[in-house]
């Protein structure tokens, strides 16, 4: 669902998403499981990294056992097709369900915005030279990395897209 240039990712999307194993030679290990299935779950998800604690909270709705010693046990654990597709299908619902829970809000940036000011190169050079006094807080002509996460965040901020928790 979408709603003023942002996206709700509630799992709705990976709901009808049908998630397959790529060919397998025999079996595949828990953690390459694990890493498939987040690629997968990504890329249905417009490219996002998920966060840590969200595939944790799917994994531990899928897996048995007490906590970490689980998600070891079953990043060790070998499994063949038919147990790594259910898995496969029962996290990627995990993952959703989760979502469906405790959704993320994205903004997909299409450039328009950037488009409109490219088009206008005074407006452009006006709004690039504020932008960077603004960034450069401690005035020494350059931007340091921790200047620009703070901006970036700001701008999220001033845009109505919650900071990240």
């Amino acid at each position: 669902m979408s709603e003023s240039g942002l996206t709700v990712l509630d799992g709705t999307h990976l709901r009808s998403f049908n998630p397959s194993l790529p060919e397998l030679n025999g079996s595949v290990s828990g953690a390459q499981l694990l890493d498939i299935a987040d690629s997968k779950a990504s890329t249905s998800l417009f490219g996002l990294s998920l966060p840590q604690n969200l595939k944790a909270s799917a994994l531990s709705r899928v897996i048995s056992g007490p906590g970490d010693h689980a998600d070891v046990t079953f990043r060790q654990t070998e499994l063949d097709k038919d147990k790594a597709s259910k898995f496969l299908s029962d996290y990627i619902s995990a993952i959703a369900d989760e979502l469906k829970d405790d959704p993320l809000v994205v903004s997909i940036l299409d450039g328009n915005t950037l488009k409109m000011f490219l088009e206008d190169e005074d407006d452009y050079a006006m709004l690039a030279e504020n932008l960077f006094t603004d960034m450069d807080i401690e005035d020494k002509g350059k931007i340091c990395k921790n200047e620009l996460r703070n901006a970036l965040v700001h701008m999220g901020v001033e845009m109505g897209i919650p900071p990240f928790s």
